[in-house]
C-alpha cells in the first residue's frame, strides 16, 4: 500500500527530518545565489536550506500539507519562500531562469518517459552554469526484485502496482544518458542504510549533478 503523503506530512513531526539532503548541502555552494527550484520538495527541508544560503526558492509539491508545513517553518525561521501545490509533471518551468534545480527522491515516483521529459524542461530552465541535482533509486534497491515479482513492468525498471501507482528504478549509468546534454559534475551509485524514517532499511541510490553549459 503506497503512502498517503498528504496524511504523512500533516503530522507534526518531519517525516524526512530537518536536515537538508547531503547532495544539496554539498553542491549548492558551487553556484552563485539566484533563483532555485525544488521539484517534489516534500516538507521542504532543501527549500529551507537553500533559502538560508541566500537563494530565492520555489518549492513544488503535490501534497497540500507539505506546502503548508514548509511555509509555516519558513515563517518561523524568517525565510521568504514560494510554494506551489502541483504535480511536478504539470508545472511549467520558466526558461533560463534558475541557478539550481533539484529533484531529490522524485524520479522513483514517475515513469522514465516522464522523467526524460522533465529533465529536458529542467535543462531549458537552467541559466548558464546552473546546476541540476538529482537523487533517485537504482536496480540495487531491495524493492527492485520485489516489484519484479509482484508488479507489472511497463518500461524497463518501471512498475505499476494494482492501484496504478508507479515506481521507477534506474540501471547502471542510465541517468547519465537521460541527462546527456548537461556536463557531468558528479555521479555516484551506492547502497545506503536509511535510519531516518520507519524501520531501518537499505536503498540502492544514484546521485547526479549536471551543469548547464
Amino acid at each position: 500500500m503506497p503512502k498517503d503523503y498528504n496524511k504523512v506530512y500533516s503530522k507534526q513531526e518531519l517525516y524526512w527530518g530537518s536536515q537538508p539532503s547531503e547532495l544539496v548541502r554539498k553542491f549548492a555552494e558551487l553556484t552563485p545565489s539566484g533563483k532555485a527550484l525544488d521539484l517534489g520538495m516534500g516538507e521542504g527541508r532543501d527549500v529551507l536550506y537553500l533559502a538560508s544560503q541566500g537563494f530565492e526558492v520555489t518549492g513544488v509539491e503535490s501534497a497540500n500539507s507539505g506546502c503548508t508545513k514548509c511555509l509555516e517553518i519558513a515563517q518561523k525561521q524568517g525565510f521568504s519562500i514560494k510554494t506551489v501545490c502541483s504535480d511536478v509533471r504539470e508545472y511549467k518551468i520558466a526558461r533560463k531562469k534558475y541557478a539550481i534545480i533539484t529533484t531529490i527522491n522524485l524520479f522513483q515516483f514517475i515513469s522514465k518517459t516522464e522523467a526524460a521529459d522533465l529533465i529536458e524542461k529542467i535543462s531549458a530552465g537552467l541559466k548558464k552554469d546552473g546546476l541540476f541535482l538529482c537523487q533517485t533509486f537504482t536496480y540495487d534497491d531491495p524493492s527492485y526484485k520485489v516489484r519484479k515479482r509482484k508488479s507489472k513492468e511497463i518500461e524497463p525498471g518501471v512498475f505499476v502496482d494494482g492501484s496504478g501507482n508507479v515506481s521507477s528504478l534506474y540501471d547502471y549509468c542510465e541517468l547519465l544518458a537521460l541527462a546527456s546534454d548537461l556536463r557531468v559534475i558528479y555521479y555516484t551509485e551506492y547502497d545506503f542504510y536509511d535510519l531516518k524514517h520507519g524501520k531501518p532499511h537499505w536503498h540502492g541510490v544514484v546521485d547526479f549533478v549536471g551543469k548547464k553549459i
